[in-house]
């Protein structure tokens, strides 16, 4: 589902569009918005179905201005093998998907090309080792095979907030306001869901 923010959000942007850009740039914008809507809805169903296939089920797929996410129906999920893989679905569903694309868009069908580098961006964005992203994900299980759950969320938890700093600091030299706004926003959004999460595994450290 697209939380109602959200639309609001994308029904303004294409309004604002049309007003100052025209009915065939807005036709344009809207046929990547749906692009890039797709790519993550994708992204999102792999991880639902990948939980499905270890038994978990899923409570609801949320689009959000940041990305989405799929809500797991799961108990003590952190750092277990299952998160791992299912974290890992998410990228493999978009670089499977960029991966058929390949002849469509080398043989010039129209919008496949957008198709194919926005699933591989997704893909690869997600992989970043900086949680909650799918590869920040993807590290705490590998952290808590040595270190356990607690200690391996905390040491991935530090590692997020050194990239975040490098994402903000990234986005406030890019020297484009689009891409540095993404960026300060994308670091915020990391810092500010791992500071949550260390804060809760610090107090099941320490209680």
């Amino acid at each position: 589902m697209i939380g109602a923010n959200t639309l609001r959000l994308l029904l303004f942007a294409v309004g604002l569009f049309l007003i100052f850009n025209g009915l065939s740039a807005t036709i344009s914008f809207s046929i990547l918005v749906s692009l890039i809507l797709f790519s993550i809805v994708a992204h999102e169903l792999g991880h639902a179905f990948c939980a499905r296939a270890f038994g978990y089920d899923t409570k609801r797929v949320v689009i959000t201005p940041l990305g989405g996410y799929a809500e797991i129906d799961a108990e003590e999920f952190e750092g277990t093998e299952a998160e791992y893989y299912i974290s890992a679905a998410g990228p493999f569903v978009n670089f499977a998907i960029a991966g058929m694309l390949i002849p469509f868009a080398f043989f010039g069908v129209e919008h496949t090309r957008y198709l194919m580098i926005l699933n591989a961006a997704v893909a690869v964005f997600n992989l970043i080792p900086a949680y909650p992203l799918d590869g920040g994900r993807m590290l705490r299980y590998l952290l808590t095979k040595k270190f356990g759950v607690v200690d391996g969320t905390l040491i991935s938890c530090k590692i997020s907030h050194v990239l975040s700093f490098f994402t903000v600091t990234l986005g406030l030299y890019s020297g484009s306001l689009i891409i540095g706004f993404l960026a300060v926003i994308t670091g915020a959004y990391i810092y500010l869901h791992c500071r949550s999460e260390e804060k809760r595994f610090e107090e099941r450290k320490y209680k």
